[in-house]
């Protein structure tokens, strides 16, 4: 069976979303505009046909996703496709034109069942829903990757677009047919080109007049296509302010914490440069995390899915720690479990040297001093991947330096009492930790002799 979100099967589906664009246009204008096409286009659409027909048998063999569930057994997949598009796509891909001669003389019906291919512009639908998902990430890990990066939102506008304009399409069909002698001295393309433009006013409640109905039922398709469009019109705008405000929701939310912000430092008259910082800190967030919160995405997600992300994230961090390097695949899944964001402006003093330690530090962003708080000159900067502050791991020992923000920081911090609950369950690897805070201990001692 064909797993329905396989890339080859996605990419099919595209190509079958362009052929039935293609009938969707060309089939009305055909019927209304009587002209005929050259030997070349009629093979194209042939091609087309059989396309289609392949379709159906390739349908007869794509399970589906139910409850997040892969249907892949044939009975099932057979009974759910026979009763939902089957018909359709028949009725679609079946050459009525090659034997136009025994529909007419049989059952009085002509080419124009050709108008039949149109059905299959229903499945657009099903399409657009299925290529959501993967725009929306996919059900399986079978992703057609370049629909993966496509906003939802931009996608829904789109496929918006996509059937006003069709629609719009067939009104100006519709009008040409109930209007054969609409500019009939002209060439086809003048004639299509003003009907479209009657269409385009008329669905937007525009109407400027100047070409009007002179026969009932042309006034009645009017009037029909007039009352779409009130709906049509209030829909486009509906949808265009609610897809425009959800186009980057994380930015509109970003602007209102900001105002709140504002808001708060004016209420309590907070001095202009401490304003500023705090500005400048909820800015740099923004910039650099794009308004990400880490706590409340690692608060929802299953702790199984949080344990494989955070290894992901943070495994190169903690592997440059001489004492972590070695460690079990088991130790580093606990501690990267342990490890907090925490986020810091430039010239933000991160410890202060005699400070008692409670943390030790990982940058994944930016770079730090390491500065003599008494003569103040710097010993050393970090930089991202470094560590720092990992004897606070160790013992109680005050800082014996200063560190700052040489630039807007992004760290992880490891406390000490959860590095502490760590060793608990490794008492291999705590011996080796109780080793070497013993050795730095006694190299301390005999720095400072």
């Amino acid at each position: 069976m064909i797993h329905p979100d396989s890339p080859w099967k996605r990419i099919w589906d595209l190509v079958i979303f362009g052929a039935i664009t293609y009938f969707a246009i060309e089939v009305p204008l055909r019927i209304v505009l009587h002209y005929k096409i050259d030997a070349q286009v009629a093979v194209y659409e042939r091609m087309i046909q059989l396309l289609f027909l392949v379709d159906i048998v390739l349908n007869f063999r794509t399970g589906y996703m139910q409850e997040r569930v892969l249907i892949a057994d044939r009975k099932k997949v057979r009974n759910k496709y026979l009763r939902t598009w089957f018909l359709i796509d028949f009725l679609s891909a079946f050459p009525f034109d090659l034997f136009g001669g025994i529909f007419y003389q049989y059952f009085g019906l002509t080419d124009t069942l050709r108008i039949l291919r149109l059905l299959r512009a229903i499945k657009v639908f099903e399409l657009f829903r299925s290529l959501t998902l993967l725009a929306m990430g996919g059900n399986e890990r079978h992703q057609y990757k370049v629909l993966e990066v496509i906003n939802p939102a931009t996608f829904r506008l789109g496929f918006f677009i996509y059937w006003t304009a069709l629609f719009a399409h067939w009104v100006a069909c519709g009008w040409i047919k109930l209007n054969p002698k609409f500019l009939s001295d002209a060439d086809m393309t003048t004639r299509y080109i003003r009907s479209l433009y009657w269409s385009v006013t008329t669905l937007t409640t525009i109407g400027y007049g100047d070409i009007t109905p002179t026969t009932n039922e042309q006034t009645v398709y009017t009037m029909f296509v007039m009352i779409l469009g009130v709906g049509i019109y209030g829909y486009v705008i509906g949808n265009i302010s609610s897809i425009l405000s959800n186009v980057d929701i994380a930015r509109i939310k970003f602007q209102d914490k900001l105002d709140t912000i504002n808001s708060f430092l004016k209420y309590k008259k907070i001095p202009h440069e401490l304003a500023n910082r705090i500005r400048g800190y909820y800015i740099n967030l923004w910039e650099f995390r794009h308004g990400i919160d880490e706590k409340n995405i690692w608060d929802e997600l299953p702790t199984a899915i949080k344990i494989d992300v955070s290894l992901f994230l943070h495994e190169k961090l903690i592997s440059v720690v001489p004492f972590f390097r070695n460690a079990s695949e088991d130790l580093k899944r606990e501690v990267v479990q342990e490890l907090k964001p925490m986020a810091f402006m430039k010239g933000d003093l991160i410890f202060r040297e005699g400070d008692v330690p409670h943390h030790m530090f990982f940058i994944a962003k930016g770079n730090v001093d390491i500065i003599n708080e008494r003569s103040g000159e710097k010993i050393a900067t970090l930089n991202a991947g470094s560590f720092f502050g990992e004897m606070a791991l160790f013992d109680d020992s005050l800082r014996s330096a200063s560190v700052k923000a040489a630039s807007f920081c992004d760290l992880y911090t490891l406390e000490k009492e959860s590095f502490e609950k760590v060793l608990k369950h490794h008492p291999d690897f705590a011996k080796t930790v109780r080793d070497l805070a013993t050795k730095r201990k006694k190299e301390r001692k005999r720095f400072k002799k």
